[in-house]
């Protein structure tokens, strides 16, 4: 079958934005303390692959975690995995979870020649795509060799079906290069055929972050009950702190903030409100006084998440839309999301009753205050959460079913 490119227009830009794209690399290698960042992302490793491998790329992360089930399930039936990332905390991510079990890289930047020369490099019989990660050239570059492209937890934002028209032109036709879109559900997949995806390649089958490892157990890290906020964004750690009422003074809060990179902003905010605080990456100590312990480190998300008594998920009291509200629920915590929740509205559909969403910071407090004063309400929340998690344990089987005939 042949494919049609993605056009001289977008590898004019592609030409433009490569001395944005060597900047971006050198800057975000250096702040995020990975130095071989620049090197993967323009030259790829050294050596070539010595057998076939299936590509799984997911963006950061959060994508990272969500796709590990499935990655640790084809390595199990035998198979030898490249798992990309486009960050180098997603980088980080895998080398902690995989070790040397995976072949850990970063995604080159989308240009021709980089890409060709990433192909030349491995020899891909598959290339597994989580969630969005739509870039054209590569995925043209893919197809015109025949490799397939399955994409996995398939969905679009809306934002994207309101992008510019050339923008929605390329994803349309990155869309064109894929053989299956792997979806959660009808919304995901009636915004894939709103951009044109061809409706017979569509196949609902749930959300690949249920499969979350329920039977999984995490050290407590912190020897004071604690309410944690988890996945913060700029401007959340003050709203939600500023606001923090009375009678939950005396209780220790623990701040997961998204980026951790943000840590010294946080540090600052927290002082300019007067709190007393320890910093997680300095390894301070947390004694009595200490009323806020901030959390700024990387793979311990799960772990902080399993022992907190209440955890609030950030991204949520902002414009982000929320974040994954299954791994808190596979581990029975009580769980409060705020109004913003355009990426997790089906995470909230699955959990229903079991989680709280509230409609602001003042009703957050409000919910945290009722929780506190009715342990058992909060348990017993938490243990509801789990059980509608674990009702969607086949999902990572229908995904290993409809994945088998391409390996």
């Amino acid at each position: 079958m042949s494919y049609v490119p993605p056009g001289p227009g977008y590898r004019l830009l592609s030409v433009l934005l490569l001395p944005i794209w060597l900047l971006q690399a050198l800057w975000h290698g250096k702040t995020q303390g990975l130095k071989c960042y620049f090197r993967l992302r323009f030259r790829g490793e050294k050596d070539k692959a010595k057998s076939a491998q299936t590509w799984v790329h997911a963006s950061s992360v959060g994508e990272i975690e969500a796709v590990t089930p499935l990655v640790r399930a084809l390595i199990d039936s035998g198979e030898s995995i490249l798992l990309t990332s486009f960050t180098a905390t997603g980088y980080k991510s895998i080398k902690r979870n995989f070790n040397d079990s995976v072949e850990a890289a970063i995604i080159p930047v989308d240009f021709v020649w980089t890409c060709k020369r990433f192909l030349r490099r491995h020899q891909l019989k598959l290339c597994l795509l989580m969630e969005t990660e739509l870039w054209p050239e590569m995925l043209y570059q893919c197809a015109r060799r025949g490799i397939p492209i399955v994409q996995i937890n398939a969905r679009l934002s809306q934002k994207s079906l309101q992008a510019p028209a050339f923008v929605r032109a390329l994803l349309r036709r990155s869309m064109s290069y894929i053989s299956l879109h792997l979806t959660r559900n009808d919304s995901d997949r009636n915004r894939l055929i709103e951009l044109g995806a061809d409706p017979l390649k569509i196949r609902i089958i749930g959300n690949l972050k249920s499969s979350t490892d329920l039977l999984s157990s995490y050290p407590n890290l912190i020897d004071r009950e604690y309410l944690l906020i988890a996945s913060s964004h700029e401007g959340e750690e003050t709203m939600l702190l500023s606001q923090r009422s009375a009678l939950t003074e005396k209780l220790l809060i623990v701040i997961a903030p998204r980026h951790p990179a943000r840590s010294s902003t946080i540090q600052q905010q927290l002082s300019q409100l007067g709190l007393n605080y320890a910093t997680r990456s300095r390894s301070q100590p947390i004694d009595a006084q200490t009323q806020v312990y901030l959390a700024d480190t990387l793979g311990e998300l799960k772990a902080l998440m399993a022992h907190a008594r209440i955890v609030i998920m950030g991204g949520s009291f902002d414009n982000t839309g929320g974040h994954n509200l299954i791994e808190p629920a596979a581990l029975a915590r009580t769980i409060i999301t705020g109004p913003s929740d355009d990426n997790i509205r089906e995470d909230i559909k699955l959990l229903g009753d079991a989680i709280i969403q509230v409609a602001d910071v003042e009703a957050c407090w409000q919910s945290v205050e009722h929780l506190l004063s009715n342990p058992e309400q909060a348990t017993a929340l938490g243990l509801q959460a789990r059980e509608a998690v674990a009702k969607q344990s086949h999902v990572l089987d229908n995904y290993l079913t409809e994945i088998s005939p391409y390996l």
